[in-house]
């Protein structure tokens, strides 16, 4: 079945272009369900944008803690408007990605790794689907429990408090909930989609650095100089091309990922409270505890790989000296040490202008989660 997921002309990125496909975020033709996905795109972003002017015009204090408590919500519909901005970027990327896959699995001595790293891929991604699965179980069966009825003191809470044109009580609060299940799940979608491939892309950076190393470890040729000048060439442009999408891939995840850096220390705050405010639920207690456990391990998959990424960037250069050099005329020494010196480069990904993707920054999340959680704390 999962094979079916599956396109020779994306080698990496099949399963996750068809989620996107699915969402209306990904669309190579603008045809009439293109455009219904469209519509309902900006139906979606409509309703969450609703909350933040409630929340301007009625100050509602419940309101606010129902942003923050499903904050990655909204962030999946930052993450969605800045993939449709920027869709002719992440077009050009993607195609580019795909078609340097298709070339080098010409190669059989090549084929293997690139198999090896979408073999890894896979297994992010599936592994993600299927606790974003869980996980929306969860989040959206938990209004229900947490409601009050009887002794004329009922309580029906929401998953978000955008605008519906219903009551906030029976039959009318069903309704607004169907609406709002569905559009979670319409924006979950979107966050998975956007984050998968993102998180895959940065695999596909690693294993062609790693292939890359590979290419500078054959890189003289005994029997002919010319070779070894055009396997010199071939390399410096690769890795030129790796540079290339490399600024492009930063540039358009940069800001989202900013806003989610900042975005996220709030919300594990505001999650590791409600969780230490729970007593004698243990339903809710698990339900609080799966949500923080799927935000960090969100939060952890682009920062491993994002750190991966930055370590396999500088072996790139040493690989060059694992080849044959030392047998090569003068002249062909002198362009590998040039070439060394050209790949002698860390491959950063960036949150932001100041914040770099690696596992240190992953741990200086946790403690200004943590800082936030003992403020919160503190004025309680």
């Amino acid at each position: 079945m999962l094979k079916l997921l599956e396109d020779p002309k994306y080698p990496l990125l099949g399963p996750h272009l068809r989620l996107l496909k699915f969402t209306g975020l990904w669309h190579p033709a603008l045809d009439r369900v293109a455009r219904l996905k469209l519509l309902l795109f900006c139906v979606t972003t409509s309703f969450f944008c609703s909350q933040y002017v409630k929340c301007v015009l009625f100050l509602n204090v419940d309101s606010i803690k129902l942003i923050l408590q499903y904050i990655p919500f909204h962030i999946g519909i930052v993450k969605a408007c800045f993939f449709k901005k920027h869709y002719a970027n992440w077009s050009r990327l993607i195609e580019s990605i795909s078609e340097i896959e298709r070339h080098q699995m010409l190669q059989k001595d090549i084929t293997i790794h690139i198999k090896n790293y979408i073999h890894r891929s896979r297994r992010v991604t599936f592994f993600f689907w299927a606790l974003a699965f869980f996980s929306n179980f969860s989040i959206f069966t938990e209004p229900y429990r947490k409601n009050h009825v009887g002794n004329g003191t009922d309580s029906y809470l929401y998953l978000f408090d955008g605008y519906t044109p219903f009551d906030r009580v029976p039959p009318g609060y069903y309704c607004s909930m169907f609406v709002q299940t569905v559009l979670g799940h319409v924006v979950s979608a979107y966050v998975v989609g956007w984050d998968t491939c993102v998180v895959s892309i940065m695999i596909f950076f690693a294993g062609q650095l790693k292939i890359l190393r590979i290419y500078n470890m054959k890189i003289f040729c005994y029997k002919n100089n010319v070779t070894s000048f055009k396997n010199i060439a071939n390399c410096h442009g690769f890795y030129m091309k790796l540079i290339e999408y490399h600024k492009l891939f930063n540039s358009l995840i940069s800001t989202v990922m900013f806003i989610y850096l900042i975005v996220i220390s709030v919300n594990l705050g505001v999650c590791i409270i409600q969780i230490a405010e729970i007593q004698d639920d243990l339903g809710a207690f698990l339900s609080a505890y799966l949500y923080i456990v799927a935000c960090l391990i969100q939060l952890l998959l682009f920062y491993w790989y994002s750190n991966e990424v930055t370590h396999e960037s500088q072996l790139v250069s040493y690989s060059l000296f694992e080849s044959d050099w030392y047998y090569a005329p003068t002249i062909l020494q002198r362009n590998i040490a040039l070439l060394a010196e050209t790949t002698n480069r860390r491959f950063v990904f960036k949150a932001g202008p100041y914040y770099e993707m690696s596992l240190a920054t992953f741990v200086s999340i946790l403690r200004t989660s943590y800082s936030f959680f003992t403020l919160l704390n503190e004025t309680n």
